[in-house]
């Protein structure tokens, strides 16, 4: 859809191009490849576009709805958060003119009237900021964004909780002064604000989430300018095949050297490898939401010195969530036989050639704050076997374990349909785990009902492979807090999928969400950490590396941001 024409769903290209590669096992299976039609959406020699090979489409593009990183990842041309993290995990005004600190006093402890102590941080927006209808980004967006994040019917998201203030004055058209109930550590960390002059009256005529969520600008008309306020605005798009973002002429940072950045999707891994070797498109990113990991080893032997392989170690934790309310997996001792039949190790090693690291719990141990006191569940068959048997559960004569009643150890993995490296896992799973009695029947389906019926809803019935990241802003209280919990009473906001309710972890978490310290955050990541492999309410598996596979002429492209790097899209360049 271009400047709210009504959209067309484009058509596959009718030809299918053809590779013999021998050996090449991401070719093993014939597969037709959908060249993209339209305009530029083909190789040429225009270096002032990029076409980004993308899977996963979402048509919601409310940046504070339904929020999850391939969201994050698709509006973060067009959409600026007030502050970001950086490749050197440090923060950073993105919106804002200065970051408030507690030294500089634009961040404050003081008193609420009970007594108890919060806070109250001041935000001042950077002089010249327009959306990209030349509406300037003032106070009263950030003001109009919170009203909206406190109203309960809606449901914004929960990754940077603008409901952390409990108000927001006004002080001037850049300025506004948050007060905080709670002392919190990510005082300093504000996701985007959204446009008062063009939602405000769809939020007035559509106060409740489903109705607001379905006639929100953002999704009936996305190509109007004045939704997007960064270097880019969403121009052009059509459903399940292309977005196209384009500069925004009122952007008053850095221009973007690149005149055009298409994301143009496909409806398999496969086809992505294909379009990338034939020129079609110029980067990918690898799993998840693009090509795998095993597909970017595979280019990169046929195919060394035409692309560039940006590989960094990452913090996406990829993991199964636990339904803890299905009585199978209520029992700790089950959840622990599962982590240890599966030979995670393995799984990195046939799939990853072992470029991505093995999960011991919610952080990878690199990390500055992992606790190596945790226990760390190696491969351990014969240990599974004896926890399943205390559990009550023993090996039937077809392998599988039953109860005494009879009823047997069958567990479903769901996960995402098309994404070939989580089917890959999913079908690794289910034959290790058959090799300690436990039948696992996988379930693929397709993003838009994973993301919403089957995760937020709470529709997976056993165990549901998906990744979580906390950015070091995120408190992990979004995947594990009680009142993380998705449910009908919060419009089903959280990512707390197991729906795991734990009264050490909550207490943790407070002490966690009170930390201003570099050693008090690491002692209540340690508590965090040490409940956590106790309960083990979701199973870690493995930390995503942060790759991208990129033409070589591709400059200035930092793909190991800790927020997503199309934030510095306009640093990008080609020559």
């Amino acid at each position: 859809m271009s400047n709210g024409a009504a959209h067309t769903r484009a058509s596959p290209g009718k030809g299918p191009l053809t590779w013999a590669v021998a050996g090449a096992a991401l070719l093993a299976v014939p597969a037709c490849i959908a060249l993209l039609a339209g305009p530029g959406i083909h190789a040429q020699p225009d270096r002032s576009m990029l076409v980004v090979g993308q899977l996963q489409f979402l048509r919601n593009f409310h940046p504070l709805v339904q929020v999850n990183n391939t969201k994050r990842l698709q509006i973060s041309y067009g959409l600026m958060p007030i502050t970001a993290f950086d490749d050197k995990a440090v923060n950073q005004c993105v919106l804002c003119e200065t970051l408030p600190t507690l030294k500089n006093g634009l961040a404050k402890i003081v008193p609420q009237p009970d007594g108890s102590p919060g806070m109250e941080v001041t935000i001042r927006l950077r002089s010249g900021l327009r959306w990209g209808d030349g509406y300037p980004v003032t106070a009263g967006d950030i003001a109009f964004t919170h009203r909206m994040a406190m109203d309960k019917r809606i449901g914004f998201s929960n990754y940077n909780p603008w409901t952390r203030a409990k108000s927001v004055t006004v002080v001037n058209a850049r300025t506004v002064v948050l007060k905080l109930a709670k002392i919190t550590p990510s005082f300093a960390s504000w996701d985007q604000v959204i446009p008062a002059h063009l939602e405000g009256p769809v939020y007035a005529a559509n106060p409740e989430a489903s109705r607001y969520a379905k006639n929100s600008l953002y999704n009936t008309n996305p190509t109007n300018p004045g939704l997007w306020n960064g270097p880019f605005v969403l121009s052009h798009y059509q459903i399940g095949t292309r977005v196209v973002f384009e500069p925004n002429p009122f952007w008053n940072g850095p221009k973007p050297h690149l005149q055009r950045v298409v994301l143009a999707y496909l409806e398999n891994s496969s086809a992505l490898v294909l379009n990338l070797l034939a020129g079609e498109i110029d980067a990918v990113p690898v799993s998840p939401g693009g090509i795998s990991f095993s597909q970017m080893l595979d280019v990169r032997r046929l195919r060394p010195n035409a692309f560039h392989f940006a590989i960094a170690d990452g913090t996406n934790l990829e993991r199964l969530a636990v339904n803890v309310d299905n009585p199978i997996l209520a029992d700790k001792n089950v959840r622990k036989a599962l982590l240890l039949g599966i030979n995670r190790k393995v799984i990195t090693d046939v799939l990853f050639a072992g470029q991505q690291k093995v999960a011991n719990g919610l952080l990878s141990d690199s990390h500055p704050y992992f606790n190596p006191a945790i226990p760390r569940y190696r491969y351990d068959p014969a240990l599974s076997q004896i926890l399943l048997k205390a559990a009550g559960w023993n090996r039937g004569a077809d392998g599988i374990c039953t109860n005494r009643t009879g009823q047997r150890l069958s567990i479903e993995l769901a996960t995402t349909a098309g994404n070939q490296t989580r089917e890959q896992i999913a079908m690794l799973i289910q034959n290790q785990l058959k090799q300690v009695c436990v039948e696992i029947t996988n379930k693929f389906v397709g993003l838009q009902e994973f993301n919403g019926t089957l995760a937020r809803r709470r529709k997976f019935s056993g165990l549901m492979l998906s990744s979580i990241e906390f950015s070091p802003s995120t408190s992990p209280r979004i995947a594990l807090g009680s009142k993380s919990v998705p449910t009908q009473q919060n419009m089903f906001v959280g990512n707390n999928f197991s729906g795991y309710r734990s009264a050490a972890m909550d207490d943790a978490l407070k002490s966690f969400d009170k930390s201003l310290t570099p050693e008090d955050v690491r002692t209540a990541w340690n508590r965090v950490q040490a409940v956590f492999s106790e309960d083990l309410p979701m199973l870690p598996l493995y930390f995503y590396a942060r790759a991208y596979v990129t033409k070589p002429d591709l400059n200035h492209f930092r793909q190991a941001t800790y927020d997503p790097p199309m934030i510095w899209a306009s640093e990008w360049s080609r020559k």
